[in-house]
């Protein structure tokens, strides 16, 4: 039995759905109102003997675990380790450094919490914060039940009032300094981090306080500041607002994104609660694909300054490769099965009227803001306008050169209908021939290759004139208004690797890499997962020695005994004979990427294996139906090898597009 089945038998999925939806009963299955959607007449029903539900109004429907993923916004592993742990499933045994690591961030969190009480308290009666309450309370209008229910803080003026109150509640100094709460200097002595400030706690998904972000009240700077990088708090993959947002993002299938906390926090209190904020800094393509999870319409809610932003651009950019593209599967007129990039999300832009934020927006006119968020505009309408606007159109050179800019944008468009759309649009905003449009925009497009066309698109100086920013003055914030001081570090670019090489055994390859270092099946797996593709198993192996060799290797990492075997010296001499790895073997960075690539190597190998022996099953099939054999029973069998061709090929196209973005990830 796997850990899957295990939970499944030990859980209750009428419990779990119990939580979330008034079931009652209806015959032999539970009923209730769709969980996805809104709806008067039940269409949810929970089946109890196969432990499965069915929402027909959404469409929806799966097991335990596909209600938790798409009601939580959770990815599969996320939602492994909740439900392994309501059914009292311990997943793998841990080894004393990952109980200690889950030891230290227990801590860390009860910290943070801790923290969070003390400058709640303090707002809402320390003398001191006075001048805190009025700001919240009356200049950013902010009621006393939302002061409460986002637990708004204020830290005082005071270099060791946090570390006093906490080391009184049996917290240690080291402690507060890895939770980021406390600074330790050059020289030794630690501080609080945060004094004289209103106080913001920021939540994790389940609604947990990781961290902080502050704002200075008398004008000193930084202004907003947040904690570091902790153990617990990542700025890239946090969305301030989100544990509140998420159920009404999934409901209406829009997700607001707006600049600052005071803007979500005033948002929701007006009551349009599907809207969060970044970290202070660029967003990521995590942070996006978060969004991707519940939603499928991304609003990004810009005022009228921040619109044409560089930073916000880039911004943009980023959130389009993050979400735009999905393969799929798509049968042809000729019944030919082929692979079809198409959008997978709806990014659009709204830019607010007047200059005014979001929070004064919806407390002075919420009518306002439900237009401004409805009226917004595809993202590519808004990159062309704000292009565009850089040239003189009246000019028929300017016209040339803005096609010439605008180009990247069009021509990376998947969906050809949309592209037309946008050189008709292009077309009418220059007043010109559509035709020329398309052929500018042709010859674009064989002068510059497509991986050139997507650095370029949005990026000054590549087919644009440069923008606004004077180039000797300060930087332009991120998106939406980086921390003062912050900097843009670049990162660090491993070494290039290169795939195995053609005629190398991949099932002996893999094996010698996880045997030199055992837990480099874990990083195999995260791979694998991430692609949307199922783990590695004995199956991958078609070596009968070499799969009791994984087997083995695998039981070690779960930390589980060994069985001896007679082939354990027959799988240890093919190992012993491999001799491909003593380049790598002390980096660690490189034999992490080797196996990874390795284990997609091998997957994207039998996945072709497969697809070949569906592929001559289907053959099989229209040969014997040619032949008038059973020809209904075979026109079913037929649809099913059709089906499952499809999901082979499916698959082959994600551990293909897996490794090419470890290419071009690790290409120098």
């Amino acid at each position: 039995m796997t850990v899957i089945d295990e939970i499944k038998n030990r859980l209750d999925i009428v419990e779990v759905i119990g939580a979330y939806v008034k079931l009652t009963r209806s015959g032999r299955s539970y009923k209730g109102n769709s969980p996805f959607q809104n709806e008067r007449t039940p269409s949810f029903f929970v089946f109890p003997e196969t432990q499965t539900f069915k929402d027909f109004s959404s469409g929806e429907q799966g097991d335990v675990f596909s209600f938790i993923m798409k009601k939580e916004g959770w990815t599969f592993g996320e939602a492994l380790r909740e439900l392994a742990q309501r059914a009292g499933v311990q997943l793998e045994e841990r080894t004393p450094e990952q109980r200690y690591a889950q030891d230290v961030e227990t801590r860390l969190r009860e910290a943070c919490a801790a923290a969070a009480e003390y400058f709640h308290q303090l707002l809402k009666s320390a003398p001191q914060a006075a001048a805190c309450r009025d700001y919240v309370m009356q200049k950013r209008r902010l009621t006393a039940a939302t002061v409460d229910q986002w637990r708004l803080g204020f830290s005082l003026n005071d270099y060791h009032a946090l570390t006093t109150h906490l080391t009184g509640r049996g917290f240690s100094e080291p402690e507060l300094v890895t939770a980021g709460l406390v600074i330790e200097n050059d020289e030794g002595r630690r501080y609080d981090r945060f004094r004289g400030r209103l106080m913001i706690p920021i939540c994790d998904a389940k609604g947990v306080v990781v961290g902080f972000g502050s704002r200075s009240l008398d004008g000193s700077e930084p202004k907003y500041m947040n904690s570091p990088q902790t153990p617990i708090f990542d700025k890239g993959r946090l969305l301030f607002g989100l544990d509140r947002a998420r159920n009404t993002m999934r409901n209406e299938q829009v997700a607001v994104l707006v600049e600052g906390y005071m803007d979500v926090i005033g948002t929701h209190q007006a009551g349009f609660t599907n809207v969060a904020a970044g970290m202070g800094t660029s967003l990521t393509e995590d942070q996006f694909r978060m969004l991707k999870r519940l939603s499928n319409r991304l609003v990004l809610a810009l005022d009228a300054d921040a619109a044409g932003d560089r930073a916000v651009l880039r911004g943009v950019d980023v959130a389009r490769d993050a979400l735009e593209r999905e393969d799929q599967m798509v049968f042809d007129a000729r019944g030919v099965i082929r692979s079809e990039a198409r959008l997978s999300a709806d990014i659009r832009v709204a830019v607010l009227p007047d200059g005014r934020d979001p929070d004064e927006i919806v407390l002075d006119a919420p009518d306002d803001w439900r237009a401004a968020i409805a009226g917004a505009r595809p993202v590519v309408e808004h990159v062309m306008d704000v292009m565009l606007a850089r040239f003189d159109l009246k000019d028929a050179k300017g016209r040339s050169e803005a096609v010439r800019a605008v180009a990247p944008v069009l021509l990376d468009l998947s969906d050809a209908v949309q592209r037309d759309f946008y050189v008709q649009f292009l077309s009418r905003r220059l007043q010109t021939n559509a035709r020329a449009v398309a052929e500018l925009l042709a010859e674009v497009g064989r002068q510059t290759p497509r991986s050139e066309r997507r650095r370029s698109a949005l990026v000054p100086g590549k087919g644009a004139p440069p923008l606004a920013d004077d180039a000797d003055g300060p930087p332009s914030p991120d998106l939406w208004g980086m921390e003062d001081g912050a900097s843009i570090e670049p990162q660090r670019r491993p070494a290039r690797m290169q795939p195995p090489q053609r005629g190398v055994d991949l099932e002996v390859h893999l094996v010698a890499l996880i045997w030199r270092k055992p837990d480099l099946v874990r990083d195999a797996n995260v791979a694998l997962t991430r692609a949307e593709l199922d783990t590695l198993v004995e199956a991958d192996f078609a070596n009968p020695v070499l799969r009791m060799a994984f087997r083995q290797i695998s039981r070690m990492v779960m930390g589980q005994s060994s069985q001896s075997s007679d082939e354990d010296d027959e799988w240890l001499s093919i190992i012993a004979e491999h001799d491909m790895l003593p380049r790598i073997v002390d980096d660690e960075v490189l034999l992490r990427e080797e196996c990874v690539r390795t284990a997609l190597s091998l997957r994207e190998r039998n996945l072709k294996r497969e697809k070949a022996g569906v592929a001559a099953a289907i053959d099989a099939v229209i040969d014997a139906a040619t032949n008038n054999q059973n020809s209904d029973g075979m026109a079913r069998y037929n649809i099913e090898l059709i089906m499952e061709f499809g999901r082979v090929l499916q698959h082959e196209l994600r551990v293909q597009k897996a490794l090419q973005l470890r290419s071009g990830i690790h290409a120098t």
